[in-house]
């Protein structure tokens, strides 16, 4: 197949990250030559970094910029005015990679992904210009494809139906590559020890206070409870100051980035997401995947796809007290948590299979493609 996409995508960290290198695999599996262009670095852990990946695909600098400054704009427009020399389809992930495509002239076919909505995080006298911005961004796509409910029912009054796609992100098949008793002993958790993992950025988003909070809760109620977060960002200082004011530095193992959190998950006897808000989650793709039993609360898609008390424990965000009674049940209970798990990997192997997920977007691209 002679069609090039080219994947761009802004100062991501997380989960789209990752997404899009799941994606860029798989399409050129299906015969695609896809290129990906962002910000210097920002694949350099997740996709083969450098000028040429083979078959004529290729990671290119392109400095989509974290704020909505005119000139920064301008900078990555002139890194990606060239790019899109050849490319069939340009495959924008977030806003802000929106914005630098669409405002080139003679540019491709459009296709942006929503992963979160900028005016629904900010707040302030800055929030109403962003949300223009962010109307006149969704706008102008030639197609956009939304991730969960939420973001759907925002952008259905600007966009037609015809005009957008429901598509979760890829999530890579990861598997368990250490032993569950060498994970804990790398931790220094023993093997007898219940134990919760949350996979997190530290970032507000990711609401880790609340956790904590429920944490504390959960020490005082089950012998012995441990937990880690494995992540790493901008709130780690405070999320481990905030760890030792509650008394939970001999509880809460702060690991920071680690290459495969599906080992940690695999080592937890309950897996945690506690988001104040969300699209559709990596991190609960890579737990179903592994049959972890999950504590999440009811954000994105979680509801969409799980059902609390059969394939999930789900509870309201920002309800610790909710949260650690979740956690404190399926700790004692094993035998609840492990059919919880294998009904959550049920549902998983459903929802996130890559031929759900990536065919999809295939036939977006064809469409907007024969409309050019």
């Amino acid at each position: 197949m002679s069609d090039r996409v080219l994947q761009l995508l802004g100062p991501s960290s997380g989960g789209i990250r990752t997404h899009v290198a799941e994606l860029t695999r798989q399409l050129r599996g299906r015969g695609w030559s896809v290129d990906v262009a962002g910000p210097a670095g920002v694949m350099t852990d997740v996709l083969r970094d450098g000028n040429d990946t083979g078959n004529g695909n290729s990671v290119h600098t392109v400095a989509v910029s974290g704020s909505w400054n005119p000139l920064a704009l301008q900078r990555a427009r002139r890194q990606l005015r060239p790019l899109m020399a050849g490319a069939t389809v340009v495959h924008a992930h977030g806003l802000k990679a929106a914005l630098v495509a669409e405002t080139i002239r003679r540019r491709p076919p459009l296709v942006l992904t929503i992963h979160n909505l900028v005016s629904g995080t900010q707040r302030g006298t800055a929030a109403a210009a962003l949300a223009r911005v962010e109307r006149q961004v969704i706008r102008r796509a030639d197609h956009v494809i939304v991730i969960s409910d939420e973001i759907d029912a925002h952008v259905a009054p600007l966009v037609p139906a015809e005009r957008r796609t429901f598509v979760l992100p890829v999530a890579p098949h990861r598997t368990v590559s250490a032993g569950r008793d060498d994970v804990r002993a790398a931790l220094g958790i023993a093997d007898d020890a219940p134990m919760v993992t949350i996979v997190a950025r530290h970032h507000p988003q990711k609401d880790l206070p609340m956790f904590l909070r429920a944490m504390a809760s959960v020490r005082g109620r089950v012998p012995g409870v441990r937990a880690v977060i494995v992540g790493d960002g901008p709130e780690r200082t405070a999320i481990e100051r905030l760890r030792d004011e509650l008394g939970l530095a001999d509880v809460v193992v702060v690991a920071g980035f680690l290459p495969n959190p599906v080992d940690q998950m695999h080592a937890a006897d309950v897996v945690a997401l506690s988001s104040a808000w969300e699209g559709s989650p990596i991190a609960v793709a890579e737990c179903l995947s592994i049959g972890a039993p999950l504590v999440t609360t009811a954000v994105g898609t979680v509801t969409r796809h799980l059902r609390d008390g059969e394939s999930a424990r789900i509870v309201p965000v920002g309800d610790h007290d909710a949260f650690a009674d979740a956690l404190v049940e399926l700790l004692l209970d094993p035998g609840r948590a492990a059919v919880i798990g294998a009904r959550g990997r049920e549902a998983g192997d459903r929802v996130f299979a890559a031929e759900a997920l990536v065919t999809p977007l295939e036939q977006v691209y064809r469409t907007v493609r024969r409309q050019d």
